[in-house]
């Protein structure tokens, strides 16, 4: 993933020393490794003991060196035993210790969905594998999923098939099983942070721009394909996709805007009211007609005061019964929980099932990142729903987890320290109903002031996982900003006398719909429904009636205030905050020290650009020295 550089112009025997002393990491991931495994403990019902986790390997490192790493690093209990002939013995891991003499359980050492022919003190470990221990009994439970792989042209790289994977693997064990068994190269990059990157399958021939990306029965995937466990029957897709190369953000049209987003060497029209309130309409036009059966569709409709499909929730209850309730990520019970909220539903009981009892008792809450708990809250509000005291994740757990989750920078990310427009965001919106306690005022403040600070000189925010300057991007951040009550239009996101508004007005099509990117000149029902929900977001900032993920009386009020948001990124900075309103739900939430090691957030291995800019020119001297020292304390 590319991240923007500092906008901060240091001079040419800066940038060169810089270089020298190595804290100016590649763009291409700040986090990238050269040599890594994944690594996962699991018990025997599936719950994890140790989290999926990366960890840097030296070559001849074995299976048992990795798991001694990463339970130390993760504070997570370790037990073995030696034997001189057969190595080392794992008898316990966390709290589980399995007795093979009352049960026939024991800890099963899985390489890439296969179980190990050798133990874990025997196994070399290879760049791109993925290690799973889990308790098991003889013989190994497995389960079965299909697997395929098409070129850009849908030619079968690996035709439709099925594999056979223990149970407890994932989507990137069965790929790995299905391209060995196709005896094709698979060509793999590990990340500290997004785990494993696909970079290629067999020999096939990428143009400029060609990626795979990734689907698990038809549905994208917003996570790597490790972070998900596999059901029997499951079915994995991969094919290639093409996005365009984005456009020089750096570089001047002579009109002191960059060329990134918009085509036009012109500023756009200031925005309306009323011009706001039509491409509402239009684009919800649009999305009647070519959708309006996504979760986040239904939300744009209802908060812009169309008729939800009554089908909407008939089919709800028709996938609630034909999953018996059950889903792999909690995330699906939160966009469930959301959806039938707005559709004017009760999600503690349709069709007979709870789905909000589903959330605060999830244990996989953590599993995909700040995702889960972010949509969590998100759900849990959007009817105020009540939580036992007792849950697993009351409001209290999951407002303080984000707090404990904040990077320094004042952004969060999904996991890992490369903070992300679109999460931080969506984080903003999840807190606005608490932000009447100073710790969630300090830290909206900071990363509304972040966010502010990543914007592009054209009103956007470029990124090439995005393909460039993504209208879904700047319509999230509309949202957040909405949501906690500050004006997107404020002089604060307003760059090159283009504020947000604008910017995402500049991506409307004649249909109605938006763009992704504005250079694509065509519709996409995605960009379009997350336009609609941002621009619906802003109407209801302007007339005070709170977030547009909420659907009760007694929301948290929007209203525009004469404060604006501090140009400061201090935490502690609170004096020019934006008025921020009572809490609706919990009271007294206080910021913890940590969450439990489940879910817990990978170390940090990456460089911090922003720290390198504080050293500034003391760096020409004592760079290097720097360097490795906190080199050192990140692999402590």
């Amino acid at each position: 993933m590319f991240f923007k550089r500092s906008s901060v112009v240091l001079t040419a025997i800066l940038l060169i020393m810089l270089q020298l002393t190595g804290f100016f990491t590649n763009p291409v991931s700040a986090a990238s490794l050269k040599n890594a495994a994944m690594i996962t403990v699991l018990d025997a019902n599936g719950k994890t003991i140790l989290p999926h986790t990366v960890m840097e390997i030296k070559d001849g490192e074995t299976a048992f060196d990795v798991l001694k790493e990463a339970t130390t690093k993760n504070n997570v209990k370790f037990e073995y035993t030696t034997d001189p002939k057969f190595g080392a013995n794992v008898t316990q891991i966390g709290d589980v210790k399995p007795e093979y003499s009352k049960d026939s359980t024991y800890w099963g050492f899985i390489v890439n969905g296969s179980m190990a022919q050798v133990g874990v003190s025997s196994y070399k470990v290879n760049n791109g594998d993925d290690l799973l221990l889990k308790v098991v009994s003889y013989p190994e439970k497995t389960i079965s999923a299909k697997v395929s792989a098409k070129d850009a042209k849908g030619n079968p790289i690996i035709p439709e098939m099925d594999v056979k994977v223990v149970d407890g693997s994932n989507a990137y064990d069965a790929l790995v099983q299905a391209a060995s068994q196709k005896k094709l190269p698979l060509s793999v990059s590990v990340d500290s942070s997004y785990f494993e990157f696909v970079q290629n399958i067999g020999n096939t021939k990428l143009a400029e721009g060609d990626y795979w990306t990734t689907a698990i029965n038809g549905s994208s995937l917003q996570s790597s394909l490790s972070t998900n466990i596999l059901k029997n029957g499951d079915s994995v897709e991969l094919k290639i996709d093409n996005y365009l190369s984005p456009p020089d953000t750096n570089t001047d049209n002579g009109s002191g805007a960059n060329n990134s987003g918009s085509t036009e060497d012109t500023k756009p029209p200031s925005v309306t009211k009323q011009q706001v309130a039509t491409a509402v309409k239009s684009s919800a036009s649009f999305i009647l007609k070519n959708g309006g059966n996504d979760e986040f569709e239904i939300i744009g409709l209802k908060k812009s005061g169309q008729k939800v499909p009554t089908t909407y929730l008939d089919n709800i209850k028709k996938t609630l019964k034909e999953n018996d309730g059950t889903f792999r990520n909690v995330t699906e019970y939160e966009r469930l929980a959301i959806g039938v909220s707005a559709a004017g539903g009760n999600a503690e009981n349709i069709g007979g099932y709870n789905l909000i009892e589903k959330i605060y008792s999830n244990d996989r809450m953590t599993n995909q990142g700040t995702n889960g708990v972010i949509y969590a809250l998100l759900a849990l509000d959007s009817k105020h729903y009540s939580v036992p005291s007792s849950a697993k994740w009351t409001r209290e757990k999951l407002v303080n987890y984000l707090l404990d989750h904040q990077l320094k920078s004042g952004g969060w990310s999904l996991v890992g320290d490369n903070a992300s427009v679109d999460i931080t965001s969506m984080a903003l919106a999840a807190l606005a109903p608490y932000k009447g306690q100073e710790n969630v005022k300090a830290a909206i403040n900071k990363a509304v002031n972040w966010i502010s600070s990543v914007q592009d000189k054209n009103g956007g925010f470029s990124s090439d996982i995005n393909g460039g300057d993504a209208s879904e991007t700047t319509a999230q951040v509309i949202i957040g900003l909405s949501s906690v009550g500050v004006d997107p239009t404020d002089k604060l996101f307003t760059k090159s006398g283009v504020n947000l508004i604008q910017h995402l007005m500049s991506f409307q099509q004649k249909d109605g719909g938006f763009a992704h990117i504005a250079s694509d000149y065509e519709s996409n029902l995605i960009a379009s429904t997350q336009a609609l929900l941002g621009l619906t977001a802003y109407q209801q900032y302007l007339s005070g009636k709170g977030s547009i993920y909420q659907f009760a009386g007694n929301q948290v009020s929007t209203a525009p205030t004469d404060n604006k948001p501090s140009s400061s990124t201090k935490e502690t900075s609170d004096k020019n905050t934006t008025n921020l309103t009572k809490d609706v739900s919990d009271k007294n939430i206080t910021k913890s020290t940590k969450q439990p090691t489940e879910g817990q957030l990978l170390p940090n291995t990456a460089t911090n650009n922003y720290n390198v800019l504080l050293l500034g020119v003391i760096l020409l001297i004592i760079g290097s020295a720097i360097y490795l020292y906190y080199r050192k304390q990140k692999a402590a």
